[in-house]
């Protein structure tokens, strides 16, 4: 289920949404565009923003790499216009085979996002494009976890997919969202900071107990071989993917996992701006922001000296949610 938009998301209450303006996402493009930085649009489904297309093509005009991740429902229907201005991957959610993605997703969904990738498969080749690559992510739950293989290895045509990830599901202990709340408290002035974005990725660590770990990982290794037979690049997080290790991280037990760091660098070379202009360190988690873009320039709030004083902070330690963030994982081939 969803983080921000799912029973217990942030945003499933909220009454009204944001949307950038144009004007201002061309700003941080150009702000941005000596650093050539690389672009990953995420907090909902990007390709119904009204002007994508202008969005993309000054992205890649100045020389930057764009990833879009996408439900796949709009995927056939603006394929034209992806293959035209090539973002450089395209990474599409299905969350199982037919009948679980779309229990999920609702029905028709998944037949939808596998004609989109046809059809893009079918654009780039007509043309001679190499991009966008596409691929499929699958996020591993309670739910989903015995259906990894069935979805790769028998839904789908592999071979013909450019890059796969496979990832446990983010979440976040009761006690890791309460500590979390205490630190941005004490260290950052945020008040009730848990009760916002972290409540989303709040899970007990019995909601994983029914899980077939062996099972699990057998699927997900055998998924990993085929991947490497078909030239088809594996992403998975947590990267190790052993029994032990994939034991420790659904249960919580996050400092006895091969993946454990005490350090995250995202602070230096990672912003996330959302639908309301607001600029977060975090990729997951959106209650510590540094200013807005609709107010000050990208750069101005990089450098202000809150930016500056969190970043002082994690060079020592790390936030107690850090572990439920994705980029914590630091992607890599399997």
């Amino acid at each position: 289920m969803c983080y921000e938009w799912g029973k217990e998301g942030a945003y499933h209450q909220k009454k009204a949404t944001h949307q950038l303006d144009l004007s201002v996402i061309r700003r941080v493009i150009e702000d941005c565009s000596p650093a050539r930085p690389t672009y990953d649009f995420f907090g909902g489904e990007p390709l119904l923003y009204r002007g994508i297309d202008e969005v993309i093509s000054l992205i890649k005009h100045h020389g930057s790499e764009l990833i879009i991740p996408t439900n796949g429902t709009l995927l056939e229907k603006m394929a034209e216009m992806l293959v035209e201005t090539g973002p450089d991957k395209i990474w599409v959610s299905l969350d199982g085979p037919e009948e679980i993605n779309d229990e999920q997703r609702g029905k028709g969904v998944f037949q939808k996002g596998v004609a989109g990738i046809k059809r893009i498969l079918e654009l780039r080749n007509r043309a001679g494009k190499a991009y966008p690559k596409i691929g499929v992510t699958c996020i591993v739950t309670p739910r989903t976890h015995l259906h990894v293989e069935d979805l790769f290895l028998r839904s789908l045509d592999l071979g013909s997919l450019d890059h796969i990830s496979i990832e446990a599901q983010l979440f976040a202990t009761q006690d890791q969202c309460r500590q979390y709340g205490e630190v941005l408290s004490r260290e950052f002035g945020v008040s009730d900071a848990a009760a916002a974005h972290a409540r989303g990725m709040a899970w007990n660590e019995s909601d994983f107990s029914s899980m077939d770990i062996p099972e699990m990982v057998r699927q997900v290794r055998a998924v990993v071989s085929a991947c490497r037979a078909n030239d088809v690049l594996v992403i998975t997080y947590p990267k190790t993917t052993s029994e032990e290790n994939l034991k420790a991280y659904f249960s919580g037990n996050y400092s006895q996992m091969a993946d454990y760091k005490r350090n995250c660098r995202m602070p230096w070379i990672h912003a996330e701006i959302t639908a309301k202009g607001d600029v977060a360190p975090c990729h997951s988690f959106y209650d510590l922001v540094f200013g807005n873009v609709n107010d000050q320039g990208i750069l101005d709030v990089w450098n202000n000296d809150a930016y500056k004083k969190f970043r002082t902070y994690m060079k020592k330690h790390l936030l107690p949610i850090c572990t439920a963030c994705c980029r914590y994982y630091d992607y890599r081939v399997a």
